[in-house]
């Protein structure tokens, strides 16, 4: 039997072959503590480590001591929002604003600074997933100290004007955190003179692997002042303790450097496999795109197909494709995405998304595979609820 069509890139991407057997090498052959500079191999892997510094640096443009490894783009998040949040405190800025679309990790870490006796905002979002600018203007206050939106969704692929955003933010004194994890592959990033201050990136959504990320943290005018969240050995400047995971970051590395190779074609390639996706689907099925379809991420579609729970559809699928509802299963209950419930409200065409999300590996005779898998379980079940 063939293996199932992958369409879940926006939850996990494969690690590039090419990637992979750096992590391999890596692991392989330099396993000693890039720490270990006193010994000639502790300085081979510190190499390392400092190659895929420049590399991810060069890629994202910025100085290579503006970045941190970290374990991912949660513990990024973790670092640059609790991380800042004390000097930002002392210093009379206890406000944050952030919106209610982000990433849990985001969301938590705000939810957790309210009891340190911060003040946060969160933007709402229009029907298309988006935030708006006069509103972030509006909220802005001489207390606000950072204000943290995601460059592009992870249910919806809605892009947000993180570049405008952050220019308000900036023009009142406040710092400027992006989770650019998700557009990590796929939309251009170059952070020199930028509005940006603080910018989070993982492996396992760039082609790279998991465990492994890091987070941007500006040094020029405003510098960006963080305490650790862990504590230890005082590895990465003492912002992150822990033995760097140098076969990770190898990979790491390599992944961002090839962004730069593959990104064009990529954007172009992918964003006209899922355009034809969309079109073949609707020829079929009464479907509903959720999010603004002109600034999203192309590889990614939100679905809501009338009459059709996105739970019945994975489960009569799931030997053919995988792909991810936009819902939050529990043992007792199904919550509906609260990315969904800021853009529609508690309505079906909420609680019935599910998303689809190619990639680099996402063939053309895919897609009229998928349709056609798709418009069989959706009338099977359509029929199922109308007997």
């Amino acid at each position: 039997m063939s293996a199932p069509i992958y369409l879940d890139h926006n939850a996990s991407t494969p690690i590039d072959p090419d990637v992979l057997e750096t992590v391999v090498r890596v692991s392989r052959d330099s396993y000693a503590n890039p720490s270990s500079v006193e010994h000639s191999q502790g300085s081979a892997a510190a190499r390392i480590v400092d190659t895929a510094r420049a590399q991810i640096a060069a890629q994202i443009n910025c100085k290579e001591t503006e970045l941190v490894f970290t374990a991912g783009s949660t513990e990024a998040n973790n670092l640059a929002i609790l991380g800042a949040f004390s000097t930002l405190q002392e210093a009379g800025r206890p406000h944050l604003i952030t919106t209610k679309i982000e990433h849990p990790s985001v969301l938590a870490c705000f939810d957790h600074l309210e009891g340190q006796g911060a003040r946060v905002t969160r933007l709402g979002v229009n029907e298309g997933g988006q935030i708006s600018l006069d509103e972030l203007a509006e909220v802005l206050t001489d207390e606000t100290g950072l204000v943290s939106i995601m460059a592009a969704n992870n249910e919806t692929g809605v892009l947000q004007p993180i570049l405008q955003a952050g220019q308000i933010a900036e023009n009142a004194g406040a710092l400027f955190h992006t989770d650019f994890s998700q557009a990590s592959a796929l939309v251009p990033l170059d952070l020199k003179n930028s509005p940006i201050h603080l910018a989070s990136f993982s492996g396992h959504k760039a082609y790279g692997p998991k465990g492994v990320g890091a987070l941007y943290r500006s040094i020029r005018k405003p510098r960006v002042n963080l305490a650790p969240v862990m504590f230890g050995g005082g590895q990465e400047k003492g912002l992150r303790a822990g033995t760097l995971n140098t076969p990770g970051i190898a990979g790491l590395g390599h992944a961002f450097e090839l962004i730069s190779k593959h990104i064009k074609r990529d954007r172009e390639w992918i964003g006209a496999l899922r355009d034809q996706l969309e079109r073949e689907l609707k020829e079929t099925l009464q479907v509903q795109i959720n999010g603004n379809t002109q600034a999203r991420l192309p590889n990614t579609m939100s679905i809501t197909i009338n009459g059709v729970v996105p739970q019945a559809l994975m489960q009569k699928l799931r030997n053919d494709i995988c792909f991810s509802a936009s819902s939050a299963c529990a043992t007792e209950h199904v919550e509906t995405s609260h990315v969904l419930l800021a853009m529609f409200g508690d309505t079906p065409r909420a609680s019935n998304a599910f998303r689809l999300g190619l990639g680099r590996q996402t063939r053309r005779a895919d897609i009229s595979q998928v349709a056609d898998l798709f418009g069989q379980a959706a009338a099977e079940l359509l029929l199922l609820r109308s007997a």
